[in-house]
């Protein structure tokens, strides 16, 4: 199905599927930067929180998988490592920004951009599930990005067609 230009604008309208792929690359984004400026603001602490402080935090109990886990990873990592971790975080987050707001404006490589860099992620997908089978999150998020990618091939070339600078080239 084709799409026609907004009225008057020149440029493609977004529809719905690049409207999904765009909210799911941004909330990515918003997760990644919120972790990253957790980490940036923990790596400045005087000391890394316990389990029970994490519990606390959380509001679960400090039996919980999650807090364990969490609370091991802590108490291994030096301040180095975390502030490392939070710079990563938000450079991460910003490029998951920048995918989304790429396909928003419609540039016609912007689909080839995402392929990229949706695809450079699905081997990290693949290792994380082999490591842990049992995590139902992996395997949705494999999916999610396996179909981004489906939808984005099929469509590759969308805002190419449309671009009407390249049309007078």
């Amino acid at each position: 199905m084709k799409e026609s230009p907004a009225k008057g604008s020149g440029r493609p309208r977004v529809t719905g599927g690049f409207i999904a792929i765009i909210a799911f690359k941004w909330l990515k984004g918003i997760t990644f930067v919120i972790l990253g400026i957790a980490a940036l603001k923990l790596s400045r602490a005087a000391s890394m929180p316990t389990a029970v402080e994490i519990a606390k935090f959380l509001s679960v109990s400090k039996e919980n998988e999650l807090v364990r886990r969490v609370a091991d990873v802590i108490a291994n990592v030096t301040p180095g490592q975390v502030t490392a971790a939070g710079v990563a975080s938000i450079v991460i987050g910003c490029v998951f920004f920048v995918e989304g707001a790429f396909l928003l404006a419609c540039i016609w490589w912007s689909t080839y951009f995402t392929i990229a860099l949706t695809a450079m992620g699905v081997p990290l997908e693949i290792y994380e599930i082999v490591h842990r089978p049992d995590s139902f999150r992996r395997y949705l998020l494999l999916a999610i990005n396996l179909a981004i990618l489906l939808f984005l091939w099929a469509r590759r070339n969308e805002f190419r067609r449309m671009d009407p600078a390249r049309k007078s080239a």
